[in-house]
């Protein structure tokens, strides 16, 4: 099935790599105006360049997730430039490794700003160009989480924190935005290969570890993730809201695997 997009404007957060990356390309390639949005600016234009050459439309505004006045200044601008926004996927995320302990309270807030804060930032922002009367159709409001939103990573109890409070705040929001017409969902991917998964698959047997308990054998693609994207900001999802998407090869499901 073709997922058509035509005529639909998005911003996409935490466009720069990863994740972002991919789904801004997912949902250029089907048939949406695509504002991106990060820090770097450099990585930014070469998204739209690619984006631009394969016949999608795409423009950036750089921004820093942790700034509210850059946030409401990239939603201002990127509907201004759009004309509208249908669609909003914030999938700006960090993490910084250590035990809690050694935890400098500096990092915790950076982490909890990054991943959560910034969602509330970006939905205040954005509530007023997604509310949609009777006649059009429902408006998108689609957050990443992680697999660290319901398990205990060692070493990331802020990234945990951050990304199970970001599944409370889509229920939520998905509560208050209904009657405007407004879908408001998560996806939780397990274990993909982007910038920041990698630089914990690589610490000594981590990988295989990971791999053992994924029943579906592979580590996931930020493809994998974007395609589940499309689908929740799609019409086909209009009647779906406040719901958490797992794609993480059955992670989340097994207490063990066939060949544990």
């Amino acid at each position: 099935m073709v997922i058509d997009l035509s005529g639909k404007a998005c911003l996409v957060t935490g466009a720069s790599s990863g994740i972002g990356n991919e789904i801004a390309k997912k949902l250029a390639n089907s048939g949406a105006d695509v504002a991106v949005t990060a820090r770097n600016v450099e990585k930014l234009s070469q998204l739209t360049e690619i984006i631009n050459q394969n016949g999608g439309n795409a423009i950036y505004f750089p921004a820093d997730i942790l700034n509210e006045k850059e946030i409401d200044s990239c939603v201002n601008s990127a509907y201004k430039k759009l004309g509208k926004l249908d669609i909003i996927v914030h999938c700006a995320g960090m993490t910084i490794k250590g035990l809690l302990q050694d935890m400098q309270p500096t990092d915790w807030d950076t982490i909890i700003d990054t991943n959560l804060r910034s969602a509330f930032s970006l939905a205040r922002a954005s509530w007023k160009y997604l509310q949609r009367p009777e006649a059009e159709q429902n408006a998108k409001f689609l957050v990443i989480g992680s697999v660290g939103s319901f398990f205990g990573i060692p070493l990331s109890a802020a990234y945990c924190a951050s990304k199970g409070g970001l599944v409370q705040l889509a229920k939520s929001l998905a509560v208050e935005w209904a009657s405007q017409r407004i879908n408001v969902n998560i996806i939780c991917p397990g274990y993909v290969r982007t910038p920041l998964s990698e630089s914990v698959l690589k610490i000594g047997e981590t990988y295989q570890k990971v791999l053992s308990r994924i029943p579906m054998r592979r580590i996931g693609s930020t493809e994998d993730v974007a395609n589940a994207a499309l689908f929740l900001v799609s019409p086909l999802s209009d009647y779906i809201t406040g719901t958490t998407l797992n794609v993480d090869g059955g992670l989340m499901n097994a207490a063990y695997t066939m060949d544990n």
